[in-house]
């Protein structure tokens, strides 16, 4: 009878210990310094391969925040191209999109995680929007490192001329110089202090760095702030100036309640740098300037009839890819084959190089994939690549007084900001100082004529002078100031055949009897469309009668 002997089962030790036994057995499969050189060496290894990573992460973090980074996505192509051609192409793109600090980068990651997801799933917008301004560092630490509100305001500002060709949209694409010359601040810059009231604040030139100096704030449906519905001016002495655009207008004799609706329904912003400067990192040309300068350069040539029309036309056209675009360009040739084979023939060479030039413009400011075109992202600056200085300056925007609408609109003269444009074979005589107080009158210019005869009579007595009776100023009061070409320059629109008494509902005549040229020196399409929206305008029988709003 055999006998067994019970096996006792080993114990289970606990899941701790088997851990521990295990990561153990792993570390000893590691060589470990024995002696003290060993350990120094080891310590040595260790320092390095950690300096290395940390050296590798703050390079990466830093790259991130290049254009290099950011254009080698695809979808940031249109703003990439745009950076490169901008003022500020030598900064990177965290100097004016990441605020400083810790919290600043960690946001600016953050939305780089979100884009990148977009990105990865194909869900990004086309075209990408311009940034919402609320979500963009303060002024203060971007635009004001460099740009200090003494420097561009002191005693007036800097004063810049602007001079340029420029050539019309007729057969013979006739040149002109363009000159301005531009008031950055105006001359309340050093004036206005602490004590300035609300009288003293709106009295005297306000040049275009004025909505920086003053605490101006305006609410808007749009987060690109492209339309203005009212415009808070607070005054150093505590009181504000309000403004209305007219279509936010119920009842003008209570404007109040709009005014508070506006307040509660639209965002308040305050008036800043990127407000007008909101293109100045990714600056686009705008087409009628891009040819003016290929033009004036010989890339494209003047001797081909109306080559200034046919090159902005098919510029502003939008299409679906480049190759479609440049199929486009090509079509140069046919146009003038079938309107003008003789100029086709003797200036082929001429033609092809226009359309080379064209192709190379439209790719610049172009990226059809992103459904990007020439008018895609408008330049706030001025009022010549979008609405600009006229989405307040319309002469729609009203002032308010005791809850009353005024006809008393923000200034949208010329002089607001820079000098009347001379545009002309020739610029001279150029006018630098402010107008006097005798062309304080609205429509100074349409009546100068009989205005300054009771305005300088006294004056010209003395001097023995007589005020302007044709666009010859000299030997008369005007002459102190003006040339003969100053005036001419206006003379050649045909503006002073405009009675602005028969405007309102009579302005399409005035328009025809101007050849509808003098009319776009003042003013701008939106200003027309302050009135042609929703309203009896909008009639046929009123279009008949008034004309469009690009008349």
């Amino acid at each position: 009878m055999s006998h067994e002997v019970p096996v006792t089962p080993p114990s289970a030790e606990p899941p701790t210990k088997v851990h521990f036994r295990r990561t153990r057995a792993l570390v000893e499969k590691f060589p470990m310094p024995k002696t003290r050189k060993g350990a120094l060496l080891g310590f040595v290894v260790i320092a390095a391969i950690g300096s290395f990573l940390t050296v590798a992460a703050v390079f990466a973090v830093s790259f991130s925040e290049t254009a290099a980074f950011c254009g080698l996505c695809h979808t940031m192509a249109p703003e990439h191209k745009a950076y490169e051609m901008s003022p500020h192409s030598e900064l990177a793109c965290a100097e004016c999109h990441v605020s400083p600090g810790a919290m600043g980068w960690v946001k600016a990651k953050v939305a780089g995680s979100r884009q990148l997801f977009q990105l990865i799933t194909n869900t990004y917008e086309r075209p990408i929007p311009a940034p919402d301004h609320t979500d963009m560092p303060p002024v203060t630490e971007t635009c004001m490192k460099c740009h200090s509100l003494e420097s561009i305001t002191k005693n007036g500002g800097p004063v810049k001329l602007t001079l340029r060709p420029s050539y019309e949209d007729n057969e013979k694409n006739t040149r002109d110089l363009v000159a301005i010359v531009l008031r950055p601040a105006g001359l309340m810059s050093d004036a206005t202090t602490a004590s300035t009231t609300a009288a003293d604040a709106e009295s005297g030139p306000r040049g275009v760095h004025w909505h920086v100096q003053q605490d101006v704030e305006f609410t808007s449906a749009d987060p690109r702030s492209q339309s203005i519905s009212s415009v808070t001016v607070n005054n150093p002495d505590g009181t504000k100036t309000q403004y209305i655009a007219a279509n936010n207008v119920g009842i003008s004799a209570d404007a109040a309640p709009d005014l508070q609706r506006l307040a509660d329904t639209e965002r308040t912003r305050r008036m800043d740098c990127i407000e007008c400067h909101n293109r100045v990192g990714h600056t686009t040309p705008n087409t009628s300037r891009a040819v003016d300068e290929a033009m004036s350069e010989g890339k494209i040539s003047p001797l081909l009839p109306y080559i200034k029309k046919y090159s902005v036309d098919l510029l502003n056209d939008s299409y679906p890819s480049i190759d479609d675009a440049n199929t486009a360009m090509e079509t140069l040739t046919e146009t003038y084959q079938s309107k003008y084979p003789a100029i086709a023939t003797k200036y082929a060479t001429q033609i092809s190089t226009a359309i080379a030039e064209l192709k190379r413009i439209y790719a610049e400011i172009a990226t059809p994939d992103m459904k990007v075109q020439a008018q895609t992202y408008p330049d706030n600056l001025g009022h010549k690549g979008g609405p600009g200085c006229f989405r307040c300056h319309d002469g729609a925007h009203f002032k308010v007084v005791n809850g009353k609408v005024t006809n008393e609109s923000i200034p949208s003269s010329c002089s607001t900001c820079h000098t009347f444009p001379q545009i002309g074979g020739s610029v001279t005589g150029l006018v630098l100082a402010g107008a006097p107080a005798s062309h304080d009158e609205k429509l100074w210019v349409f009546s100068h004529k009989n205005a300054a005869a009771a305005v300088a009579s006294a004056r010209n007595a003395e001097l023995k002078k007589q005020p302007a009776g044709s666009v010859d100023p000299s030997g008369t009061e005007c002459g102190t100031c003006h040339q003969r070409n100053y005036c001419e320059n206006c003379h050649t629109t045909g503006a002073f055949k405009i009675d602005h008494d028969q405007m309102l509902y009579n302005h399409a005549e005035s328009i025809r009897l101007t050849g509808g040229k003098a009319c776009a020196y003042c003013h701008q399409p939106v200003f027309c469309a302050s009135c042609h929206q929703g309203n009896v305008l909008d009639t046929p029988a009123a279009k008949q009668t008034n004309g469009s709003v690009t008349s």
